[in-house]
């Protein structure tokens, strides 16, 4: 596994914990009021599970197990792949997972904070979001759109 992809799964497996943790003040409050700022944790607890876990994993995941763009034939005459180069643009990887964990992080922190500071400001931080997710799907799908072609190509 590439250490994109590592760092990508790790960095879901971290929401996952925090979405765990929401979700549990969540499901105690049910029993034990501890107040009316737990509900404001609902949406982050969604946005955190479903957008930084599941989809955060599914990229990294994806990014490691499409086919390369190359093979290349080994001395025994096997084909084998040969490092990043084949999985596409590094940087262009990176750059999607910063603006999917901006995006994340700014609907996960921008509603709450809405609902306890009565302000405009998060609000707005929580509409930004949409952009930042959107601009991560596109670049994810511009960088790895290449391997799926390819994959047309033998049909």
């Amino acid at each position: 596994m590439p250490s994109t992809s590592r760092i990508c799964v790790r960095a879901s497996l971290a929401y996952l914990a925090v979405g765990a943790v929401l979700g549990a003040l969540l499901l105690i409050n049910r029993w034990l009021p501890l107040g009316a700022w737990v509900y404001a944790l609902k949406i982050s607890h969604v946005q955190f599970l479903i957008v930084g876990w599941l989809t955060q994993f599914i990229l990294g995941v994806g990014w490691w197990l499409f086919p390369p763009l190359q093979l290349g034939r080994q001395p025994d005459g096997t084909m084998a792949r040969r490092g990043q180069a084949t999985r596409g643009s590094e940087s262009l990887f990176w750059m999607t997972l910063g603006l999917l964990n901006t995006g994340v992080l700014l609907r996960g922190l921008g509603a709450p904070l809405q609902v306890w500071t009565h302000q405009d400001w998060p609000r707005a931080a929580s509409g930004l979001s949409g952009f930042f997710l959107l601009a991560a799907a596109i670049a994810f799908v511009l960088n790895i759109w290449a391997r799926i072609r390819a994959l047309g190509r033998g049909a």
